[in-house]
């Protein structure tokens, strides 16, 4: 009897381990899939362009070098573009934060005649593809005179429905007393959102900034067409000019690429915990 009780504990031991040993293969698998192309870049900007077209192709660079960073950092104005896409990436970032924030509470606790007509039109946007209000926001921005401005690629995103819908689902889930005790201590109606509701919802608030964040900053379209000055370009925009309709030199590509998400790989590394919070809570109630 006993021996039989054990033969069925190792049994399920084994079970068990097998188990979470594929489980951790998978994960390794799909890590792995989802890391190469990174790797693959960074590698090949350590390598000369007529490296990267030999055959058979190496992952490592046997010889490795900077001549393509020295290259991109000291021959072309990447560090301007730089520049361009932090001013415009933070400033649509912060503004998505605070006017869906506003927007969201408006409709999450705010009672006023229209609101689930307006909610609807606005979630309703959602469906309209952004090519077919490409022309008509031209349009609007060279009238208003913001062509060739930060500005005129800053506002036109701002705020945007899904922002408005993600803090609006979750700032539901915060109970009204909370805002009715604030009242009735003497808070103002912008007090309780601001001093009661904003830092509740900061979870939320970290996800909608991350996303605005990776948004604005791989945008191409719409600086492409409402930025004409070269010291304005951007570093996506940069990027493409890169590649010319004869000759792509994959080196200085390559180095450019890992320049450019960097910034957003290590902001992820940083703010993943916020990220991950973010997205489980208000999932569960009670």
């Amino acid at each position: 009897m006993e021996h039989s009780l054990r033969q069925r504990r190792r049994f399920r031991v084994v079970k068990s381990l097998f188990g979470v040993s594929l489980h951790y293969a998978a994960l390794l698998a799909m890590a792995t899939l989802m890391f190469f192309p990174y790797l693959y870049v960074i590698s090949a900007s350590f390598k000369q362009t007529t490296t990267l077209l030999s055959f058979p192709p190496t992952i490592f660079p046997e010889q490795p070098n900077l001549d393509n960073y020295i290259y991109i950092l000291t021959q072309l104005p990447v560090l301007r573009w730089y520049l361009n896409s932090t001013i415009i990436a933070v400033a649509i970032t912060l503004g998505e934060m605070l006017l869906c924030a506003i927007t969201g509470y408006a409709f999450a606790k705010r009672n006023f005649p229209g609101k689930n007509l307006i909610f609807v039109l606005t979630m309703a946007t959602l469906m309209i593809p952004s090519g077919l209000t490409l022309f008509p926001a031209f349009m609007v921005a060279r009238n208003l005179g913001l062509i060739d401005t930060y500005a005129g690629v800053i506002l036109p995103g701002l705020p945007s429905a899904f922002g408005v819908f993600m803090l609006r689902q979750f700032m539901q889930t915060i109970p009204d007393e909370l805002g009715q005790a604030a009242l009735i201590d003497g808070c103002s109606d912008f007090g309780v959102f601001w001093r009661i509701i904003l830092p509740v919802s900061t979870p939320a608030l970290a996800v909608l900034g991350i996303l605005a964040m990776n948004w604005s900053w791989n945008q191409l379209l719409w600086p492409l067409v409402i930025l004409r000055a070269k010291s304005l370009t951007v570093l996506t925009v940069g990027l493409a000019n890169m590649r010319t309709e004869w000759t792509v030199h994959y080196g200085y590509l390559s180095a450019a690429v890992f320049l450019s998400v960097m910034p957003l790989m290590v902001g992820f590394l940083f703010f993943q915990r916020y990220f991950v919070a973010g997205l489980t809570a208000g999932s569960l109630k009670g």
